[in-house]
């Protein structure tokens, strides 16, 4: 079995946003929510509501602008329901990442969407969801924690946190190895953040390791190459 504690996480040069929204996509589409838990109809609607929040986080603004629409609607239908209110936020929260655009506007119109995302935890710790649903609403959180501009939003310690969470969880074995090699990677890119070189390296070959063939993997091996490491 990998072992997946290791010293703290603990800023080296910044993945850029969309590398890190392309990770997330390719993750979130490996990770369907577990029918015996939720309503058949909350399945639909969550399933449809992943496709077009990662088609506009690697999209325009209007794919922005869509998912946005869609999500609100969909919070006014399940207005506390943990994992809804987190993709609202992070809809919302999307629009900072053209923060040297009309600056203070964007930073406004993204604290709102970290504000929902703070409700949608708050929520998530008194209902706790089937463990698949809490572990996606965990990683959406972490990774719009992690790419803001830590310097304008701080919310590098709360991300790097709910990595912690996400490793530490007594189920993470139970989870699609997608899944667990995009925990991983998010973990690499904290590292890096913290310029850690040695967590960076451990988490790339653990992503490496647990889903060899997987698109995080092909990613994990680029970047330990930009190191000089041999996979």
């Amino acid at each position: 079995m990998v072992q997946r504690h290791s010293p703290n996480l603990t800023q080296a040069s910044p993945t850029t946003m969309k590398h890190i929204h392309t990770l997330l996509a390719l993750l979130l589409l490996l990770c369907p929510l577990a029918q015996t838990n939720a309503n058949e109809q909350f399945v639909k609607e969550i399933e449809e509501t992943r496709a077009i929040y990662l088609k506009a986080v690697n999209g325009n603004k209007r794919d922005l602008r869509k998912a946005i629409r869609h999500i609100n609607k969909l919070s006014q239908k399940y207005p506390k329901h943990p994992l809804v209110m987190v993709y609202l936020g992070c809809s919302l929260a999307q629009r900072g990442r053209d923060i040297g655009e009309r600056p203070l506007n964007r930073m406004r119109e993204t604290e709102e969407g970290l504000r929902h995302i703070d409700r949608g935890l708050r929520l998530l710790r008194r209902n706790q969801l089937h463990f698949l649903e809490n572990a996606e609403a965990q990683l959406l959180a972490a990774y719009t924690f992690i790419h803001l501009p830590n310097t304008v939003f701080h919310r590098l310690k709360e991300g790097t946190y709910l990595v912690k969470q996400l490793l530490a969880n007594p189920k993470f074995e139970e989870m699609p190895n997608g899944m667990q090699a995009g925990i991983y990677f998010a973990a690499s890119i904290v590292a890096d953040k913290h310029n850690d070189k040695d967590k960076l390296k451990h988490y790339l070959n653990l992503t490496l390791q647990t889903d060899p063939q997987g698109e995080n993997a092909q990613k994990a091996k680029t970047k330990l190459a930009e190191l000089g490491e041999s996979s």
